[in-house]
């Protein structure tokens, strides 16, 4: 029997955050035993390839995304020729766009020892890179199946797929980092366990969609390429703003100021990504759902839901930024020691750009569930080119290093690129006048750095030392910041919906 919108909506997004806890465990242990048999400047070698085949992946053009949308209608109509139809147009697609990828990955080959720049002997650097993008180019040819499963509001069959993956995956590196200490040994169990990973979530596709497999094909109405091709432009201008932005800071970072210091950075980048991720996890699990809404037509619903989704994002914003304001640094000096730490101010600027990140968690449902992307397709240029021009700028004329990499993001991102998003989700979307998304948005924002703040200046008066110390910090940051938030949001329209929610789950809970 077939769950209700809401069952798949929670189910998602509590499969999501079991495995996301469980994923950042042994992700924090690999990255221990990483650091201690490889040292920090193969972690930077590892961020910088994994930046340049991020930019690598702009061939795969937003097609992943376009018929993720356009899989809604019939699923929800059960039309399975047209599923089918779109099934084999994604196959296709995704070997060119492996085929591509790989091709582009052997162009930058000469130019890896320009992009290098370490103070010691990485060994055969072209052979390292190659296993990067064979893991790459790998996943590209068995992973178009995942799509229709995430379509139909089952991303959690993916995630548990990819979990049980990625565990072997580490285990096995932490073995072999433990008894021989290769690099290269450790990326070719990875290109290993991708494609077996791909490979599992094909054959459950397969085995749950059975009529792919008949021999009656369908055929793709004029309509649906036309609306495919628009989505695949726009989705293409924001993934070239997206990766270019996100995908180039190692690039910069290691020609500017050196591999090490890719290699600190990408030690705060983990926890701020897995941060995200999950928070990504739980927004993004309603995708689905919000698109069954948009196909029915239901208008009124929408603004409703769009509201409650952006407050239960900014919940997430709201405790996430408060507690790594708090422990953040403490964490890496009681993990890898002082000498991984970077300043304070570079770990606030990681911290707000995380915040302004997150902030658009809410404009990416959206957009995907409504499939505005041709209405955004140059949005993401002039995002590329602000924090190109930023970036440089305080790189080559002030020297600022991280710090100058890290303000070029924000200043694209706050300045120019939410808004836009906002501005064609209210328009072309919601037909609502944006003004209610600045008020809310601008509410939360001070609210967050008011609390940021109190919490901040409470921290000094923890005199406590090592994990004891980190945790008694999280506590209290969570403690406080739990209590003015209820304060604030306690007799609000989105306070009161969330604050039910919550209480039915745990009522829920009691009775199961």
């Amino acid at each position: 029997m077939k769950k209700s919108r809401m069952e798949y909506s929670m189910l998602n997004s509590s499969i999501s955050t079991i495995i996301f806890v469980m994923k950042l465990l042994i992700q924090f242990v690999t990255r221990t035993y990483f650091i201690r048999y490889l040292g920090v400047e193969y972690l930077g070698l590892n961020g910088l390839f994994s930046n340049i085949l991020s930019l690598l992946s702009l061939a795969e053009l937003g097609i992943g995304t376009s018929i993720i949308y356009s899989l809604y209608r019939p699923l929800a109509f059960d039309d399975r020729p047209q599923i089918k139809a779109l099934m084999n147009l994604y196959e296709k697609a995704y070997n060119g766009i492996g085929i591509v990828v790989g091709l582009a990955g052997l162009v930058v080959v000469p130019f890896l020892p320009t992009m290098v720049h370490s103070s010691v002997d990485l060994g055969n650097v072209t052979l390292i890179y190659l296993l990067f993008l064979a893991n790459s180019v790998l996943s590209y040819f068995f992973t178009y199946k995942r799509s229709l499963i995430i379509a139909d509001q089952r991303s959690y069959v993916v995630n548990v797929n990819d979990f049980i993956f990625i565990l072997l995956t580490n285990v096995i590196q932490i073995i072999q980092l433990h008894f021989y200490q290769s690099f290269i040994l450790y990326l070719v169990i990875q290109i290993f366990f991708t494609l077996a990973g791909n490979i599992s979530i094909s054959w459950k596709v397969s085995k749950d969609y059975p009529y792919l497999k008949d021999q009656e094909q369908g055929a793709l109405t004029a309509e649906v390429k036309d609306q495919i091709k628009k989505n695949v432009i726009g989705n293409l201008s924001s993934k070239i703003g997206g990766v270019v932005v996100m995908g180039t800071d190692n690039i910069m970072i290691s020609y500017f100021v050196g591999l090490a210091s890719v290699g600190l950075y990408s030690n705060y980048l983990m926890i701020i990504n897995n941060v995200q991720n999950l928070c990504k996890q739980i927004t993004n699990s309603i995708t689905a759902s919000v698109g069954n809404y948009v196909v029915e037509g239901n208008q009124d619903k929408l603004l409703k839901v769009f509201k409650q989704h952006l407050f239960v994002n900014y919940t997430l914003i709201y405790f996430s930024a408060t507690v790594l304001i708090s422990i953040l640094n403490p964490f890496i000096e009681w993990w890898l020691g002082a000498k991984y730490l970077l300043s304070s101010f570079t770990t606030s600027l990681i911290i707000f750009n995380l915040i302004i990140q997150m902030f658009r968690n809410t404009n990416f449902v959206f957009i995907d569930a409504f499939g505005l992307y041709w209405y955004q397709r140059w949005k993401s240029v002039w995002e590329a080119i602000i924090n190109l021009a930023v970036s440089l700028l305080l790189l080559k004329v002030f020297h600022m290093g991280i710090n100058g990499v890290l303000i070029g993001t924000i200043t694209s991102s706050l300045c120019y690129v939410m808004w836009y998003e906002a501005f064609v989700i209210f328009k072309h979307g919601l037909n609502e006048p944006i003004m209610m998304y600045v008020k809310l948005f601008f509410s939360y924002l001070f609210y967050l750095v008011f609390v940021s703040i109190i919490i901040a200046y409470s921290q000094q008066f923890v005199i406590v030392a090592g994990f004891l110390g980190v945790f008694i910090k999280a506590m209290l940051a969570l403690v406080t910041g739990m209590i003015l938030f209820v304060v604030r949001y306690r007799k609000t329209e989105e306070g009161i919906y969330l604050f039910t929610v919550i209480q039915r789950m745990i009522l829920k809970k009691r009775r199961g």
